[in-house]
């Protein structure tokens, strides 16, 4: 899989902000251009983020609904 997992979120959350900053910068100077790159950017983030959260769910081999929450309790 790809090492996407071992990315940690913060930079594809800046990647986000900056996308959005972008794009509401393009709005206010009436820049088509300014507003579908920060449009891209956040689009390509989110991608990030699905990604990353799918390969880190099928990198872990565990199940949680196998592990009881409580000693002496049966599951």
């Amino acid at each position: 899989m790809l090492a996407a997992s071992d990315i940690p979120a913060a930079p594809v959350l800046a990647v986000m902000g900056l996308g959005v900053l972008v794009a509401l910068g393009g709005h206010v100077v009436r820049s088509r251009g300014a507003v579908a790159l920060g449009l891209v950017l956040v689009f390509l983030a989110t991608a990030g983020m699905i990604v990353g959260g799918f390969a880190a769910f099928h990198q872990d081999s565990t199940d949680p609904r196998t592990q009881c929450p409580y000693e002496g309790v049966p599951c």
